[in-house]
């Protein structure tokens, strides 16, 4: 325990509660991070793919239509969500709050993140374009195991946040994949795009659904709940993350042609057969 926690202790006995910053203890406001913590998360600043929103680093030279720069790891690709955005890059602070979340437990922390990711949805137009919001599910053993879904209680808060309805057994994963950190890209894709089934059709049939999860790494599990999303009726899924992956080849540099991902109604339509 550290010493700033110790004294904000000692200080609630003598002198009543006091509310502390959920990352660092310092004294602060519990529904967020402190001005300190916040200063260490790595956010994920322009530019970045259209698509997946992954930064485009390397020196990357930008182009005039900077709306349709796209990573060479969605180039070509068939996704079935619209865009993904998450305010943070998975590494250093950001990468250990979620891991303190998912590890630890420490979802005390849980309203901190979904301020930060409603503040995205605000910046993103998405909390505008979105009318319902659901978790990507755990698989029940894994649920089972941890005593909670980490994508729920994120979506829990953001979808109150933005006031906007929550499906939170909108899906159900109904195969075990595994982890996904140690496969490729087109080995988690496979491995997951038939993974998932949507439970609540009549509530998401001509809806627009934010997907919420706590990182995106490959965009595999993302598009595995938004094709079963649009196959019962959805019109369209965004996904929103804490923070978004720069693991593996999606921080290559952009395609120059606009038209190298495959067009999103293409996919809507795609995604129902």
């Amino acid at each position: 325990m550290s010493i700033a926690r110790v004294l904000g202790i000692a200080l609630d006995v003598l002198f009543g509660t006091r509310e502390f910053c959920p990352a660092c203890g310092r004294p602060g406001n519990a529904h967020s991070l402190c001005s300190e913590c916040m200063a260490l998360i790595p956010m994920a600043r322009p530019p970045i793919c259209s698509v997946c929103g992954t930064p485009l680093r390397g020196g990357v030279e930008r182009h005039d239509d900077a709306e349709h720069e796209v990573c060479m790891g969605c180039r070509g690709l068939r996704h079935y969500f619209e865009r993904a955005r998450a305010p943070a890059v998975y590494e250093g602070a950001a990468q250990q709050h979620v891991h303190d979340l998912k590890y630890r437990a420490r979802v005390e922390i849980v309203p901190a993140l979904s301020a930060i990711m409603a503040t995205c949805a605000i910046h993103t137009g998405m909390a505008n374009t979105c009318d319902c919001a659901a978790p990507v599910p755990l698989h029940p053993d894994r649920l089972a195991r941890r005593g909670f879904n980490q994508a729920e209680l994120l979506a829990r808060s953001v979808a109150s946040l933005l006031g906007i309805t929550l499906i939170p057994e909108a899906l159900s994963r109904r195969a075990s994949t595994g982890t996904q950190t140690f496969l490729d890209r087109r080995h988690r894709r496979d491995n997951v795009l038939r993974a998932f089934v949507c439970d609540e059709p009549a509530r998401v049939a001509g809806r627009t659904v934010m997907l919420i999860d706590d990182v995106i790494t490959s965009g595999a599990t993302a598009d595995g709940c938004a094709r079963a999303l649009l196959r019962s009726g959805a019109s369209r899924v965004y996904v929103l993350t804490f923070a978004v992956s720069v693991a593996d080849a999606r921080d290559w540099a952009p395609s120059r042609n606009p038209g190298s991902a495959v067009h999103t109604g293409q996919r809507r339509m795609e995604g129902r057969v």
